[in-house]
């Protein structure tokens, strides 16, 4: 019994290192990979605003956009389960590339600060949470260990402009037109008012970055017209 127990006592501490063994799939990359600025831009209502001419009647909207803008900012909106915070409008660069077999190559996104580096979020290539524990550890005695993060998809800020352009008909000779706030309302909220002159409305003028050109106004308040987003992937 007491040499079972001896063995019971020098087998342990070998039991504990192997139970703390972490599989890592990380390899370091010789050059690290800068973030991107990925934006998608949604116009609704037509599917070809350069060519397409549409109309619209007197209280109607013209368009629906929606913009979803990620990379603008190294503002992280996910907390860290670590015992220290992910820090706020820091530089993040991918370091590491990962692939665990059946995930493809994805990237660990680290910065200097967080961990010196030590620790990184595994991200896609629209810098997408797609794994079920994406931070992991780089380095030391627990190489590969993970976390879990409370988050869906997203490790860095989101921005999220989402609105659309109503039709208001004539006053005093004035095309009216109305941006409706379509983001965080469910009513029709008019967030502004916009006025343009007969000649701005055929050659063309802009509003918050979609260029409105006119083609022709009737007489029973019906207008033709054409879109062009000047940030979307046409432009």
């Amino acid at each position: 019994m007491g040499i079972n127990m001896k063995k019971l006592a020098l087998l342990l501490p070998i039991m504990l290192i192997q139970g703390c063994v972490y599989n890592s799939y990380t390899t370091k990359l010789n050059e690290p990979v800068q973030r991107k600025n990925i934006s998608s831009y949604i116009l609704l209502k037509n599917t070809n605003p350069n060519d397409e001419i549409l109309s619209a009647t007197i209280g109607e909207e013209l368009f629906v956009i929606n913009r979803k803008t990620i990379g603008k900012s190294n503002a992280v909106i996910v907390k860290a389960p670590t015992g220290r915070a992910f820090p706020q409008d820091q530089v993040w660069s991918g370091t590491y590339k990962y692939n665990d077999g059946e995930s493809g190559d994805l990237y660990v996104f680290t910065t200097p600060t967080y961990y010196k580096g030590t620790i990184g979020v595994i991200l896609d290539d629209n810098e997408q949470l797609t794994t079920n524990k994406p931070l992991v550890q780089l380095e030391g005695s627990k190489v590969g260990r993970r976390w879990a993060l409370r988050s869906a998809t997203d490790f860095f800020a989101i921005y999220t402009d989402n609105w659309a352009l109503r039709y208001g008909g004539m006053n005093n000779g004035e095309f009216v037109f109305e941006i409706v706030n379509k983001l965080e309302s469910s009513t029709t909220e008019v967030l502004q008012k916009v006025q343009v002159t007969d000649k701005s409305f055929y050659n063309g003028f802009n509003i918050r970055n979609v260029l409105i050109k006119g083609i022709s106004a009737d007489q029973y308040g019906v207008i033709k017209y054409k879109l062009i987003d000047t940030l979307g992937p046409q432009a």
